[in-house]
Parts: structure tokens; C-alpha cells; sequence
């Protein structure tokens, strides 16, 4: 654009030149007519004097037989034709003819004057044709150049046009980026604020399992000094029955067997404190597992974090069934046992193995890992329905605490009366706990009622979870089995 506007004022520049050559061409013409007319009017004066020299060369030659009659001042003398009226006609005639020499002089004069215009306006002809050329040159130049930005111009327009095209997509794209971002960025923020509601709630559970697990934990340690006290009466029962047996019978087989079978009470007695210690001990170690867990877990999230928070987490695992009873003890005392005892040991093998099997499931399943997921819950839904594997694992070790050692009765009837009393007051325990595990089944059960449990199957994730949650229902089956198995 800057050259076109350069190249039209160079333009409008020549147009001036070349006009003003014009008018000076003109002027030119002109003085060139004034002077053809002045040479010839000088020539036509020269004819004429020519003539007047031959003229007065004849008179002259007339006169030079009257030179040496001249006076010797001739040069003072002045020739005033008005003063001396007596000069004679020669005189005369030659006074005519000084006049006809002073204007052929003053013509000469002026011509050569004229001669030496004419050349220099003849000059300044040339000079100003070789400008015109010169002009007409750099017209031509100014022409081509002309041509050639226009062409750029054109080129630069086509450079323009294809920048703006790409301008255009740059912002197409530019706007579709921006609304990705947004996008994005509001799938970040619910994603943020869902980790977050995840944690607290996580922090809760957990706050309110080792608040549970404290409880059951200090009702254990209640019930300790109880049973420690039921088997101190026990042992002073069996020993104020192995005395008064001995003191009447006299015979030392039975005191023999009474003593044997209050060392096996004892042992087993023992083995009890050996395994509710064993007990707490497993829920230390359950609670750091589930401290590393978690740990491991929050890692996994930084991690996996659109995975995680694309899909709800499947509910916790089930409650583990109880474990089975400790064998009832051997004796040789006269005893015949109640058909719910007989009931219980014919079940007692397969149960067991069931059991068993659950437990080491549980185990495995603990060792492997616990992935803790946020789950989207409704504003109705409380938190007290969901259980996480601590308190299930508590509640096994609290079950299997609660399970009473089976006693060994007596052959008299007092005996009989206090295992009576002890066999009701274990019933009861064992009531309380298997109700206790059907709240816990029926809460898993409700927990299986996610939003996410009627959704498509097509991701891994999802696929997973549904073999999580096949999983799951399938040792609740097993647990509701056993746990029918042992009422």
C-alpha cells in the first residue's frame, strides 16, 4: 500500500514535469518565431547595407582625388550641417553616410546578440529534450514498478486472506480448547468436592469404628473378670465336689478324675485367656492393616484419580460369620446332654468347615486390600447403615469372646442346676450376637442398593465391580447359611 501511494506520487510529480516542459517547450517555440523574424529582418538590413556600402565605396572613390585638399585638421573640425551652411553637397553625403555605418554597426551588433540567443535557447532545447527523455525513461521504470506492486499487492492480499482463514480456524479452535477447559474444570471441581465429602465421611466411619471397637473392647475386658469368676466357681465347685466324693466314696479314681478334669478346665480355661488375648492382639494388627490400608489407598486415589471418581465405590464386604465354638470338654462324668447340645455337636464338623473356610476368605480378602471408594448417598440415607471391614472384624472377634466355654456338669443335682443356669445365660450370649450379625447382613444387604448397581457393565472398572459385588453376595449367602446352620 505505502509503495502504490509512492509510486502515485511520483506520478502526479512527473505529470507536473512533463507539463511544465510543455509550457516551457511553448515558450521556446515562440522565441524561436521572434527570432527566425529578427534574422530575417537582420538579413533583409544587411541587403540593404550591403547596397549602401557599394554606394558609398563609389562616392568614396570619388572623393579620394579631394583628399589632399583637406585641411590638416580635419579631426577638429565638426561637421554641423545647421552651423555650416556652406558645405557643399559632397560633405553632405558624407555625413549620410557615418549615419548608414553606426546603424550597420548597432544591426551587426544586435545580431550577433540574437545568434548567441539563438544558440543558447538552441542549448536549452537539447537540455531539455535529453530531460524529456530522461522523464519518459523513468516514466516507463515507474510503469513497471507499478506493475510489479501491484502484483505484490495481489500476492500480499492472497497472503492476507489465507491468514485470515487461518486466523478464523485458530479461533474456532481457540473457542472449542476454551470450552474443553470449562468443562474440565467443572468436572474437577465436582470431583474435588465429592473427594472431599468421600474423606470426611471416611473420617467419620472411622472415628465411629474406634469408638465401637473401644466399647467393645472395654465390654470385653467387663466381661473377663466375670468369666474369671464363673471359673473360679467352678473350680471351687469341683473342688468341694472331688472333696466331698472323696470324704464319702473314699475312692481315689474319681478324686483322680475330678482332678484331671479341673486341670483340663483350667487348661482350657487358659487357652481362653490365651485366645482372647490372641484376640486382641488380631484387632491391633487389624487396625494397623487397615491404617496402612488407607494409606495405600489415598495413594491409589492421587493415582487413580478419574477412575476412581468417575464410579461409586462398592459397599463394604459383608460381616464374617462367627467363629465355631471350642469342643465341649471330655469327662467321664455321668451326663446326659440336651437335645439342643446334641443338635449343635452333630452340626458342629460341617459348620465348622464352612466357618472356617469364611474366615480364611475374610483374611485373604483383608491382606489383599480394602478399596475404599466415595459412594453418592441421598440426603435421606444415614451414615450409621454403612460398616466398614474394622467393625466387622471387631464384631467377629467380639462374637468369638462371647462364645462361653461349655462347662462340664456335675453327676448331682446342684451341679446340673449351675450348668443349667450357665447353658441359658450362654444362649442368650449367642442369640445377642446372631442378632447382632443378621443387623449387620441386613445393612449390607440395604447397602447393596447403590445408584451405580443398575448402570452398564461396559467399562473395566464397572466389570469389576460387579465381580466385587458377586463376590460379596455370595459370602452373605454363605454366612446366612451358617448362620442358620448354628440356630
Amino acid at each position: 500500500i505505502f509503495c502504490l501511494d509512492e509510486a502515485n506520487q511520483r506520478l502526479s510529480e512527473l505529470e507536473e514535469v512533463s507539463n511544465q516542459l510543455l509550457k516551457e517547450i511553448n515558450v521556446l517555440e515562440m522565441q524561436f518565431q521572434i527570432e527566425r523574424s529578427c534574422r530575417e529582418t537582420a538579413e533583409v538590413l544587411a541587403v540593404k547595407v550591403t547596397k549602401e556600402n557599394k554606394v558609398l565605396k563609389r562616392k568614396s572613390q570619388m572623393l579620394m582625388p579631394l583628399i589632399p585638399e583637406l585641411p590638416e585638421n580635419l579631426a577638429a573640425v565638426t561637421f554641423d550641417l545647421e552651423a555650416d551652411s556652406a558645405v557643399n553637397c559632397d560633405v553632405v553625403d558624407f555625413g549620410a553616410g557615418s549615419n548608414d555605418e553606426t546603424l550597420l554597426l548597432e544591426s551587426q551588433a544586435k545580431i550577433a546578440e540574437l545568434q548567441a540567443s539563438v544558440d543558447g535557447l538552441l542549448a536549452e532545447k537539447l537540455q531539455l529534450e535529453q530531460q524529456v527523455e530522461n522523464l519518459t525513461r523513468e516514466q516507463v521504470q515507474l510503469r513497471e514498478q507499478l506493475v510489479l506492486e501491484v502484483h505484490e499487492k495481489e500476492a500480499i492480499l492472497m497472503r492476507m486472506t489465507k491468514q485470515s482463514k487461518t486466523m478464523n480456524k485458530i479461533k474456532r479452535v481457540s473457542q472449542l480448547v476454551t470450552e474443553e477447559f470449562t468443562e474440565m474444570s467443572q468436572k474437577l471441581e465436582l470431583e474435588t468436592g465429592l473427594r472431599q465429602h468421600a474423606e470426611v465421611f471416611a473420617h467419620q466411619v472411622r472415628a465411629r469404628g474406634i469408638s465401637e471397637t473401644g466399647l467393645r473392647l472395654q465390654q470385653a475386658l467387663e466381661q473377663i473378670p466375670a468369666i474369671s469368676a464363673a471359673l473360679c466357681d467352678i473350680q471351687r465347685y469341683y473342688q468341694e465336689q472331688s472333696q466331698s466324693a472323696a470324704e464319702e466314696s473314699g475312692v481315689l479314681s474319681e478324686l483322680q478324675k475330678l482332678r484331671e478334669q479341673l486341670e483340663e478346665s483350667e487348661e482350657k480355661r487358659k487357652a481362653a485367656e490365651t485366645q482372647l488375648s490372641d484376640a486382641k492382639n488380631s484387632v491391633i494388627q487389624f487396625q494397623e492393616r487397615v491404617k496402612q490400608l488407607q494409606e495405600s489407598q489415598n495413594k491409589e486415589d492421587k493415582t487413580d484419580q478419574p477412575e476412581e471418581e468417575s464410579t461409586p465405590t462398592p459397599p463394604p464386604p459383608p460381616p464374617p460369620p462367627p467363629p465355631p465354638p471350642p469342643p465341649p470338654p471330655t469327662t467321664t462324668n455321668k451326663y446326659v446332654p440336651s437335645p439342643l447340645t446334641l443338635k449343635q455337636q452333630g452340626n458342629a464338623a460341617p459348620a465348622s468347615n464352612m466357618k472356617a473356610k469364611a474366615v480364611e476368605e475374610m483374611m485373604e480378602r483383608i491382606k489383599n486390600g480394602i478399596i475404599l471408594r466415595p459412594v453418592k448417598r441421598t440426603q435421606d440415607q444415614r451414615s450409621d447403615n454403612r460398616k466398614s471391614a474394622i467393625l466387622e472384624l471387631k464384631g467377629m472377634l467380639d462374637n468369638i469372646k462371647r462364645q462361653p466355654h461349655r462347662r462340664i456338669p456335675s453327676r448331682r443335682g446342684t451341679g446340673r442346676n449351675i450348668g443349667e443356669g450357665e447353658l441359658l445365660q450362654v444362649l442368650q450370649r449367642r442369640r445377642r450376637a446372631m442378632g447382632e450379625n443378621r443387623d449387620l447382613v441386613s445393612s449390607a444387604e440395604t447397602l447393596t442398593d447403590v445408584p451405580w448397581a443398575g448402570e452398564s457393565g461396559s467399562a473395566p472398572v464397572l466389570r469389576r465391580l460387579r465381580q466385587n459385588r458377586e463376590k460379596r453376595d455370595s459370602r452373605i449367602r454363605a454366612s446366612a447359611l451358617i448362620i442358620s446352620q448354628d440356630n
